[in-house]
């Protein structure tokens, strides 16, 4: 064993003699003996300490310490803002004391107070703080959301969903309204889908309403006045009792078939008696205001008497309305507007019985369903099954049963006629006043016993909502009936639902709707939807009212304008290739009228002619074909403004072919043969011979047969006739294109011009809707009877780029 380990062994011998002698004399309690074995106190209990009794004993002791210490911590090195923890601290806290919280505004308010006191900046002086002053835009700007979006409807009206929209669409302002154009996101064939398929919805609350108000016959007395003598829709039985909406077209008083206002529906309040009755007249914006002041001139004409007492008021702020195209939206009604309110006498579930329907082009057009419903607050959100539904056996039976024979008081809320529903707009601006709150509705729903369950109406508490449901389609569109034109036109394109409901529910349903499985669109969507379906749409395929010239202005204007914007040399040159008007269709020199509508971009072509030496200039060069001074275009003059040179036109002589009764004939008299017996084509009375049976269904009944034979001429010749091309190859062709007969070689021999075109999704080719002079389709039908190779009457349009023209055959619109 070495002497390591021996050293070792006797430290741990040390070690076990100082353990077994116990603690030092030092660490030993006070008053303990060495060795004792009756000490007070063991050693356990000498190395523990009972926590809870010691700061039992001593609370006095520490809460006196904390506050001390808290209390110094404060003392001038904390402000009132800074004892607030971190979640609820606010920036600029030491500046705005309406920041802090109130139980310690008032220490901060004497805290600013004594540094204002030692400030030299702010010694004599009021202010507490040395913030500078606000900008004139913060001072101005208003003091609550609902004010600053007051201030911004100033000049223009918003919808009720225009917040809804304007997160998710582009809004352009149109005839005093802001309305959403187009989604921000690609929906051209989603749109497409959803109202061929699915549901497709629009906010048409911009659409106006005219209440007028008097005698059942004065009523129709006045609008009789400003529609076709031959037509008699408004005092028909399906129309006069409220059953349907009645299509009409309208004219300036006497002056049928020139002065063409545009179309409107008519729905009579359905009310028994013979008292004073309600008429609401539904119209497009764009036409709205000189609709109105027509009637008020007619009405000012008539002499002092029962046909003169006639109300007129404007109560487009009062409804709200929304369109529902494609093959679900019955179905989707059905399930959003499922809880209907009883009434006695009623058919309450007429809706749930057609919600089965395949497309609403099954049920009659026109026709009324008027509901009642329970807020559609309560069980949102609505879910519609996406299958198909399977009906049985009694149910079928119904649903025949109805489409057989709808109900003749399925546009009234009960058999008695008391409840006016809708019709009363006190009583929707009461119900609206009296309407549940949504933080009410929100602790209804928190009270539930099941999270997430429906709420049940209370009727104590909630209000119901009057509706109405008007089944549209193609006569709404065109302003007359339709009848043998109806196949002309796709069902679900054509076909839909429009949805009237008092003010102050728009956004309720139009978020019921949405979250059933509805697609929102604007009107770019719509317009294309209706050009889908073949239908002319307002007022851009109406040509000869005012409201289509303020239309083809500004896109004419808009086309110039991006024209303008390119480098010279990237330009189009539209004269090189034959085309004079290449921004709008110029139907006035079509018909030979004289002037420009003003609201067309025209102006000298001085400036364009100096434009034109300094390219030469610049350039070396004579370009042969450049647009020269027989463009009627000057890019240096301003189009907002009114130019001296500009030309006062007028389409009063132009009148545009309505109805399905024109239409008619006019497609007959294209799709006769020529004979021997026929005049010479080139003499007028040629003309008048072919056109006789079209003159005779526009004359009024009390017309003059012995008329002058030259005014009835030049009254053909001003004939429009709106026409839907279809591509017979490919090829789409361009709007403003000249519309020109197949034999025709030269754009001077043009009969029409195109107004909307491009392809078609549910043709698979290009289509167009363009107008054409009833004189150049007589021109049109002597070149095919005298062509051998003609098999059928077809019409050519030609392109605006150089490239070949495109060979399409046409149908007549009404």
């Amino acid at each position: 064993m070495d002497s390591g380990s021996s050293s070792k062994m006797a430290d741990n011998s040390d070690d076990k003699k100082r353990k077994a002698q116990g603690p030092p004399e030092s660490a030993r309690p006070r008053g303990a003996k060495q060795g004792s074995a009756s000490t007070k106190y063991t050693l356990g209990k000498a190395r523990s300490v009972d926590v809870v009794g010691f700061v039992e004993a001593r609370s006095f002791e520490i809460n006196a310490l904390q506050r001390s210490l808290e209390n110094a911590r404060s003392q001038g090195n904390t402000r009132a803002f800074q004892t607030l923890p971190r979640h609820l601290r606010r920036r600029a806290a030491s500046h705005n004391v309406k920041r802090i919280p109130a139980r310690l505004r008032e220490k901060a308010l004497s805290e600013m107070k004594k540094s204002a006191q030692t400030s030299k900046a702010l010694a004599g002086t009021d202010r507490l703080t040395n913030a500078k002053k606000s900008s004139r835009y913060k001072r101005r700007r208003a003091r609550s959301v609902r004010q600053e979006y007051e201030t911004r409807q100033t000049g223009k009206r918003w919808l009720e969903t225009h917040v809804w929209h304007a997160k998710r669409m582009r809004m352009k302002e149109l005839w005093g309204a802001m309305i959403a154009e187009t989604p921000n996101e690609r929906s051209h064939r989603a749109a497409y889908r959803a109202a061929k398929e699915k549901t497709y919805i629009q906010d048409v609350s911009y659409f106006r309403t005219l209440e007028l108000v008097g005698s059942e016959d004065a009523i129709v007395g006045l609008l009789r006045q400003l529609t076709p003598p031959n037509e008699l829709t408004l005092a028909m039985k399906p129309y006069i009792g409220g059953a349907r909406m009645a299509p009409l077209t309208l004219y300036c008083a006497g002056s049928y078939p020139l002065a063409l206002l545009g179309p409107a529906t008519a729905l009579w309040e359905p009310i028994s008696g013979a008292g004073k009755r309600k008429l609401w007249l539904r119209l497009h914006p764009a036409n709205a205001d000189a609709i109105k002041i027509e009637l008020e001139r007619v009405l000012d004409a008539i002499p002092d008497g029962n046909d003169r007492a006639i109300q007129i008021k404007d109560i487009t702020c009062d409804l709200v309305s929304f369109e529902l195209l494609g093959g679900q939206s019955t179905q989707m009604l059905a399930a959003v507007l499922s809880q209907t309110v009883d009434c006695a006498d009623s058919e309450p579930s007429l809706l749930q019985t057609i919600r089965a329907i395949p497309s609403p082009a099954v049920l009659p057009e026109s026709v009324v369903i008027a509901l009642r419903i329970h807020d559609p607050r309560l069980e949102f959100p609505f879910k519609v099954n996406p299958e198909r539904m399977v009906l049985s056996q009694d149910e079928q039976q119904q649903l025949q049963d109805v489409l057989l024979h709808w109900p003749a008081n399925a546009a009234v809320l009960d058999g008695q006629r008391s409840d006016t529903g809708i019709w009363d707009r006190s009583e929707c601006a009461s119900a609206l006043e009296r309407r549940t709150s949504e933080h009410a509705l929100n602790k209804r729903r928190e009270q539930q016993l099941v999270p997430g369950t429906k709420l049940r109406p209370d009727p104590s508490v909630d209000v119901t909502v009057p509706l109405l449901l008007v089944r549209t389609g193609p006569e709404a569109m065109l302003g007359s009936r339709v009848g043998r034109t109806a196949n002309q036109y796709i069902d679900t394109l054509a076909h839909g639902w429009t949805l009237i409901a008092p003010r102050g529910w728009s956004m309720a349903l139009w978020m019921a709707l949405n979250f059933a499985g509805a697609r929102a669109q604007g009107l770019t969507e719509r317009h294309h939807i209706g050009f889908e379906a073949g239908l002319p749409t307002f007022p851009a395929n109406w040509p000869g009212t005012s409201a289509y010239d303020e239309w083809a202005g500004s896109a004419a204007t808009a086309l110039y304008q991006k024209w303008q914007r390119r480098p010279p040399g990237k330009r189009a040159n539209y004269l090189k290739f034959g085309i004079n008007s290449p921004f709008y269709a110029p139907f006035h020199k079509l018909l030979d009228l004289p002037g420009v509508p003003e609201a067309y971009p025209q102006v000298t072509a001085d400036g364009l002619e100096c434009r034109m030496k300094r390219l030469r200039k610049i350039t070396s060069k004579k370009k042969e074909g450049c647009l020269s001074d027989q463009m009627d275009i000057d890019e240096d003059a301003d189009l907002n403004s009114t130019v001296a040179s500009r030309s006062s036109g007028s389409t009063a002589d132009m009148w545009l072919l309505t109805g399905e009764l024109l239409a008619t004939a006019a497609a007959s008299l294209l799709a006769s043969t020529r004979t021997a017996a026929h005049e010479d084509p080139a003499l007028p009375t040629a003309f008048l011979a072919w056109a006789a049976p079209l003159l005779e269904a526009v004359r009024s009944p009390n017309y003059n047969s012995n008329s002058d034979t030259t005014k009835d001429i030049a009254l053909l010749q001003h004939c429009l006739v709106r026409v839907r091309l279809v591509c017979v190859g490919r090829g789409v062709p361009a709007e403003n294109a000249p519309i020109c007969t197949s034999l025709a070689k030269q754009t001077g021999d043009a009969i029409g011009f195109v107004m909307t075109s491009s392809f078609s999704l549910a043709r698979g080719c290009g289509i167009a809707v363009g107008a054409c002079s009833l004189y150049g389709l007589y021109q049109a039908w002597l070149s095919a009877a005298e062509s051998k190779h003609a098999k059928s009457l077809g019409l050519t349009v030609q392109s605006l780029d150089g490239s070949p023209s495109i060979s399409t055959s046409f149908v007549v619109l009404p």
